[in-house]
């Protein structure tokens, strides 16, 4: 293998939101011990802030027509017409606490939808907000909207909330009346919802609301049509995940990440994997990756079988290079603390 990227695509740390240092930090225990993480942190050689990690991937990669996208346009370029993904909005199925004197996305609030069940919540959602407002599958994290109006509203990945506040990252902007408006409607109709209902009875969490982000009118420069070389052959890497963003840079359907670093082809050039540590299976908990890719992630670089590895979380970008361990002299440190540098 030259080279494996791997990106925790939920993995930020809770003062990103300003969460009070001094509030329940339930999803980052200070006690998980990850060496192999902590060691890849350590060792990288090349450390640098990046606006997400969707933007600074697609630039990566070349595909600078989607960097220039809103994140909800780029997952619609191959599944709806070019009329329709100009106004897409993600719609992602979380589930909300209410709190004395606010509202919360819970822990590992980001809520997975089997096929059947998304096909039935796209039914009844026609019923109800059709024919203005219609749902389309995106594949187990959730749905594109499409009928809202294409303007420029400012919106926050719900990934970056989960076990926190809301009421700061809710769409603003002059235009974000609609947004605001749909929201609340779409939160009356799945309290009744039968899906609702089905998914108590198979004790499952509620469905609170559909989190509607990442669209927008189309950036300067941006197409409305799919991009004809959106990532050139001699850079396109084997990408593994489940966030729909995969799908539209890879240009083909993306296999889920597999259960470990053993599991990638040896002879890639290079190998994008999307994991999701704070929200996705438990095959991909903090606890599980420290054993079955932290560590052999670590042992590939020593052992010369891979060139270089970029760990992206918490909107940071770490390239580690062959054999690291050498550079003694690098202070050690948590993972924690290397995140928040």
């Amino acid at each position: 293998m030259r080279r494996i990227t791997l990106i925790l695509s939920d993995l930020y740390l809770p003062a990103e939101f300003g969460r009070p240092a001094a509030g329940p930090v339930a999803s980052f225990p200070s006690t998980l011990d990850m060496p192999n993480f902590d060691w890849l942190l350590r060792f990288a050689e090349r450390v640098e802030r990046i606006e997400d990690w969707r933007s600074w991937l697609s630039a990566d990669l070349g595909a600078f027509d989607l960097a220039r996208m809103s994140v909800a346009q780029c997952c619609a370029l191959r599944t709806l017409p070019a009329a329709s993904s100009r106004n897409a909005w993600l719609a992602t199925p979380v589930h909300l606490e209410a709190r004395i004197d606010h509202v919360r996305l819970a822990d590992r609030g980001l809520l997975r939808l089997s096929a059947q069940e998304r096909d039935s919540w796209r039914q009844d959602f026609s019923l109800a907000f059709g024919p203005e407002y219609a749902l389309h599958d995106a594949g187990e994290r959730g749905f594109l909207l499409s009928g809202a109006a294409p303007a420029r509203v400012a919106s926050v990945d719900p990934s970056r909330l989960l076990d926190a506040d809301i009421g700061q990252a809710l769409p603003t902007g002059p235009s974000a009346g609609e947004l605001r408006r749909l929201g609340t409607e779409i939160e009356m109709w799945l309290h009744g919802a039968p899906a609702n209902v089905a998914r108590e009875h198979l004790r499952s969490r509620r469905v609170s609301a559909l989190w509607l982000w990442g669209g927008g009118s189309l950036g300067d420069g941006a197409t409305e049509t799919a991009p004809t070389a959106d990532v050139t052959e001699s850079r396109k890497p084997q990408v593994f995940g489940g966030d729909p963003f995969l799908t539209a840079l890879a240009g083909i359907s993306v296999d889920p990440a597999p259960r470990s670093f053993s599991e990638l082809d040896a002879g890639g050039k290079h190998i994008v994997v999307e994991l999701a540590p704070m929200s996705g299976a438990t095959s991909e908990a903090l606890a599980e990756l420290e054993t079955h890719w932290f560590a052999p992630a670590r042992a590939a670089l020593n052992s010369g079988n891979a060139d270089a590895i970029d760990v992206v979380a918490n909107d940071r970008r770490f390239r580690v290079g062959r054999r690291p361990g050498w550079r003694l002299w690098r202070r050690r440190a948590s993972w924690l603390t290397r995140l928040a540098l």
